[in-house]
């Protein structure tokens, strides 16, 4: 299984901006000249077609649960073969959902997670809920933060200090 370009985009719950993270994502893939192959956890038929919409391909829907692994391994990599990266947008909060979990479906693809953590309305306390993920599950790597909603200079640097210390 190819699994060197793709990563899943999880979120600390739904709303966290997951869906416009991905899509701008795939959109900055796409204008460098990359083939982008889309996938969407779960069964959800809206995020697909804005995937195909920004990239051109199909996002087909990887759910543990409802396809099982046998589907959902042999999906990602059939379409993923031909492509230069693939991006799978999670589901909820990413250990939301037992079996059908983006943690789930990113343990068993073996893909790392970018987290994306909606900062509004906190700063310093936001690291906590990243090591709280971090730590969560020895199953998935994450990879990488995002942070969205920084609403300042000031509030990105308290975000960054505690993340310095604390991740």
């Amino acid at each position: 299984m190819k699994t060197s370009s793709s990563f899943l985009i999880g979120g600390t719950s739904s709303g966290s901006g997951k869906t416009t993270l991905t899509l701008g994502i795939m959109a900055a893939f796409k204008a460098r000249g990359l083939k982008v192959q889309p996938f969407k956890c779960g069964p959800d038929f809206i995020d697909p077609s804005l995937h195909k919409m920004v990239t051109g391909m199909t996002s087909p829907n990887l759910d543990l649960r409802m396809c099982g692994r046998e589907f959902c391994h042999q999906s990602f990599d059939e379409r993923f073969a031909e492509k230069d990266v693939a991006v799978v947008e999670g589901v909820m909060g990413l250990f939301d959902g037992g079996i059908a979990s983006s943690a789930a479906l990113a343990a068993e693809l073996n893909l790392p997670v970018i987290l994306v953590v909606d900062a509004r309305s906190a700063a310093e306390s936001v690291a906590a809920v990243v090591k709280g993920f971090e730590v969560y599950s020895k199953d998935i790597e994450i990879a990488g933060v995002i942070f969205n909603r920084v609403g300042s200079a000031r509030h990105r640097e308290l975000i960054e200090g505690a993340m310095l210390e604390v991740c």
